[in-house]
């Protein structure tokens, strides 16, 4: 895994094209919620294999599923018709986020969010949760928390 351009302290977990960058979620939310233009931005996750480029599918690979960029995809021979990989814009939610950067969330709504309640400790345990709130934070500073 390779450090986030920005800050060169966490993991990047992201890919902005317009920036050439790999974004940590703090970085990202920090840079692309700090405008309308950047924004807009489109990023996608960080290719599992080379961890430079932005993923362009998702595969199974030697019994692990993977996002892979392009260039990985052709070197190990994903499998043709595998999903694509989306581009995202703009500040999502914590769940979307997670739906953008798991290889294994389920793409229907009703069956992401069972999914997402079976795993949810487990990828608590693994994000940085902090970073997410964070993202979210600087996206939209209106945002409280009550308690």
């Amino acid at each position: 895994s390779s450090a986030c351009t920005n800050c060169g302290t966490e993991r990047a977990v992201v890919y902005c094209t317009a920036h050439g960058a790999r974004l940590c979620l703090e970085c990202d939310g920090a840079v692309h919620g700090v405008n309308q233009v950047t924004s807009l931005h489109p990023r996608a996750p960080i290719c599992d294999a080379c961890g430079v480029a932005h993923a362009a599918i998702r595969c199974q690979m030697a019994g692990n599923r993977s996002a892979l960029c392009g260039a990985c995809a052709d070197r190990l021979a994903a499998p043709d018709g595998a999903p694509i990989v989306e581009e995202y814009t703009g500040c999502p939610s914590p769940a979307e986020m997670l739906r953008i950067l798991s290889v294994e969330a389920p793409s229907s709504q009703e069956d992401f969010d069972a999914w997402l309640a079976e795993k949810l400790p487990e990828i608590m345990q693994e994000v940085q949760f902090d970073c997410v709130i964070h993202s979210i934070l600087v996206c939209d500073p209106l945002t409280k928390f009550s308690g």
